[in-house]
């Protein structure tokens, strides 16, 4: 047995359990975790109130809350020799204190610090990390760090493919901070550190650092990795100038030892907790016999929290006065706050959170602004799009396209609008800030079938197999509730999703999930993941039904829709929104300390208002009596007046965000009498080309078409005339926003042999 794990077995009474991590947090500067641990023992643990014998039991009623063996506890933060965790009891979750020896995991004990030391000479510090932050300095000199200088890292990020880590230090007998490249630090592994890999993309394990050799299992296949894959970290190599990190890993319950880069991978600590103040929290032990306890009513919402009915999805609705207090607590500047208080007004029910990312706001708008990594349509007016080196071509007087023909870089004025969240504090806009996290107390099946009204999912029921071979029957709205439970996404999202990516009526869906594509019958794709356009034959359908037919990650091939929605609701979660990417926003502007301003994928910089206008159709009117949760950027060093919209229109004031609207989208687009190849959702963005096939005599047709914004105005519409000589012709319906912007919109007929 390999000396590392010998330590997690003691002799005596108690049986030391395994700890897995199943959540990453951040507080503050530090990446921390929970952890899963499991109790094995001969007796009954009891938790107690505090860290330490002297502190009471605790109790729920005039019971002690005990440990049994074999039980599963979360491990939340470390005092002293004890362990601050959590488990659940019945319906209640209870919090408490055991010894450290009653819980291990596989480095021996969880760790709260990680320390390491400079090893070239003159380490340069700088404020940000990246190249181009600005050197800290003292009395005008820069701040380096001499060789095997012993710094405490505090975080990690990934800027642009180099790895920084966020450092304190001693210098001059000061504490400073700030940030260093990894590569120049060599971090204390002691025996072995906790890490998890963190990576949108699967990861193999390479037999020797920097070696393209793949360590492969006993029965042969390649050892692979995906996001949340737990390792031990226990050196690091630089070769080539790139930082590896020697690891183990548990593969079918095997271990194996071999190196992953180290951006793939991250350092897994718990909170250090302060003595616990016995006498103020009232927590030692009663002198006293107590007088017997009526437990509390199991449905009673926590003090402090808004009481809730998750039967119902109703919560408590504030006052103004209330409401306006509580988003003063939370941190939310003036200049939110009088359009939250009228969305508030409107719709009790929505929960208004401030999401304080920590980041300077000029800095966020520098690392977004670099050329290449925000684009925008270049049918946008010059304002919207960036003439910086590279974005442009001042000799031709060109943008530079990064996607296509079309996609350009966005302006540092277009990218300070659209990061600036006070300019989409709307009744539509609002949604790029859903929290697409499950809300176990607000949302239910009702309000899933509120989204599903006008589609032919709205109190259906489909028939599948399971795995067992057995015939089940289930309605679509439970399907998206068992998704949610298994992937920690909202229910609401995926059913909007759903709703927008393959229902084209009120009675029928896409392709993508009829079962009865050629070459894929009994394959359905609910999300359109992998369903990327293509000149092939069958198109984007056939590629997301591809995609969905091959590996067995996600719950793949998906042969049933239940399947497909619970599969796919698995990837989302996985890839975005259970690590900390939780909004549309987010999606696109990654300010969480999780790979900021990278594992963006959304290109499109105007992709989490189009989206947002979607999710609020989806919704529809019905939206009024949900319970939604919205998490909303707050920076710091915000300017004082709402970033204005480039092409120089007055803005807003905080209550009704612009006086000038530059929506310039379709909220309907059709040919009368024919149907488009691939139909037509509102909010389309008009990159693609709806195309019809007509009769050979056919004369004319006649285009419909109508704006999102009433302030918009049409053009290109109405009844057409067609030479029979011509085998195709292509029309273009403009939309003409109140700010000016035009967006286009083409059709393409063809005439049939």
């Amino acid at each position: 047995m390999d000396r590392r794990y010998k330590g997690l077995i003691i002799a005596g009474v108690f049986l030391l359990g395994v700890v897995t991590f199943c959540k990453i947090q951040q507080r503050g500067d530090i990446t921390y975790a929970t952890a899963v641990g499991t109790v094995r023992t001969g007796k009954t643990l009891d938790v107690r109130k505090g860290p330490g014998t002297k502190y009471a039991y605790v109790k729920s009623g005039s019971t002690k809350v005990s440990l049994k063996n074999e039980e599963r506890v979360t491990i939340l933060a470390q005092n002293k020799t004890w362990y601050k965790i959590r488990v659940k009891k019945g319906s209640r979750k209870t919090t408490g204190y055991v010894p450290m020896k009653n819980l291990a995991v596989m480095s021996g004990d969880m760790e709260t610090e990680v320390y390491g030391k400079a090893y070239p000479s003159a380490v340069l510090v700088r404020s940000r990390a990246v190249k181009s932050g600005s050197l800290m300095r003292v009395n005008g000199a820069a701040v380096r760090l001499s060789k095997n200088k012993k710094v405490r890292i505090q975080s990690e990020s990934v800027m642009y493919g180099v790895k920084y880590y966020k450092v304190s230090f001693s210098y001059d007998g000061d504490r400073m901070q700030g940030y260093v490249p990894a590569d120049s630090i060599r971090a204390e592994y002691k025996s072995a550190m906790q890490g998890v890999i963190t990576t949108s993309r699967q990861v193999t394990l390479r037999r020797k650092a920097g070696s393209t050799e793949i360590v492969k299992a006993v029965d042969g296949t390649s050892i692979v990795m995906t996001n949340g894959t737990e390792v031990l970290m226990l050196s690091e190599k630089i070769i080539s100038g790139v930082k590896y990190i020697c690891v183990d890993v548990t593969y079918n319950k095997k271990t194996y030892r071999g190196y992953v880069t180290a951006n793939l991978v991250r350092f897994l600590t718990i909170k250090r907790e302060d003595v616990v103040n016995g006498e103020q929290e009232n927590l030692f032990v009663e002198k006293t016999t107590p007088t017997p306890a009526t437990a509390a009513p199991a449905t009673a919402a926590p003090s402090g929290e808004s009481s809730s009915d998750s039967s119902s999805g109703s919560t408590k609705v504030l006052t103004d006065t209330e409401f306006k207090k509580e988003m003063v607590k939370q941190g939310f500047p003036s200049s939110y706050i009088t359009a939250l208080q009228a969305l508030h007004d409107k719709y009790p029910k929505w929960t208004f959170k401030a999401y304080q990312t920590g980041i300077d706001w000029s800095t966020a708008v520098d690392n977004e602004g670099k050329v290449g990594l925000n684009l925008i349509s270049n049918s946008k007016s010059g304002a919207w799009k960036s003439q910086e080196e590279g974005a442009y071509d001042a000799s031709t007087g060109t943008y530079i396209p990064f996607d296509g023909s079309t996609w350009v870089t966005a302006s540092e004025k277009a990218v300070r609008y659209y990061m600036d969240p006070r300019n989409f504090l709307t009744e539509s806009g609002i949604f790029q800030f859903e929290s697409l996290e499950y809300q176990k107390d607000v949302q239910n099946q009702s309000g899933v079938e509120n989204v599903l009204k006008n589609t032919p999912m709205y109190k259906a029921s489909y028939e599948y197999t399971d795995d067992a071979g057995k015939a089940s029957s289930i309605t679509y709205s439970r399907t998206f509730m068992d998704a949610a439970t298994l992937s920690g996404v909202s229910p609401y999202h995926l059913a909007s999703r759903v709703k927008q990516e393959v229902v084209t009526g009120p009675t029928s869906m896409s392709s993508s999930v009829s079962g009865t594509v050629k070459g894929y019958e009994g394959i359905y794709n609910f999300y359109n993941i992998g369903a990327n356009n293509s000149t092939k034959a069958g198109g984007a359908v056939a590629n997301g039904l591809s995609w969905a037919n091959k590996d067995t990650t996600y719950m793949r091939p998906w042969t049933t829709k239940y399947k497909a929605i619970v599969g796919g609701a698995q990837y989302l979660g996985s890839n975005y929104i259970n690590i900390g990417q939780n909004t549309l926003y987010l999606q696109k502007f990654n300010v969480t300390a999780n790979n900021t301003y990278n594992h963006q994928y959304m290109a499109n910089i105007e992709a989490p208002w189009s989206e947002a206008l979607k999710t609020a159709e989806a919704y529809g009117s019905d939206k009024a009596d949900m319970s939604l949760v919205f998490s909303i950027p707050v920076y710091s060093g915000m300017p004082s007046e709402i970033c204005a919209i480039p092409s120089g229109e007055t803005q807003q004031s905080t209550q009704t965000v612009q006086t000038v609207s530059s929506n310039n989208y379709l909220k309907t687009l059709s040919v009368k009498g024919y149907a488009f190849s691939s139909p037509f959702k509102s909010g389309d963005d008009g990159h693609q080309t709806y195309s019809l096939k007509i009769g050979k005599t056919v004369g004319s047709i006649r285009i419909d078409a109508s704006p999102v914004s009433t302030t918009a105005k049409v053009s290109g519409q109405g009844k057409k005339k067609l030479s029979k000589k011509k085998k195709t012709k292509t029309y273009v319906v403009k939309v003409k926003a109140q700010s000016g912007d035009i967006r286009k919109y083409k059709i393409k007929v063809n005439r049939k042999k």
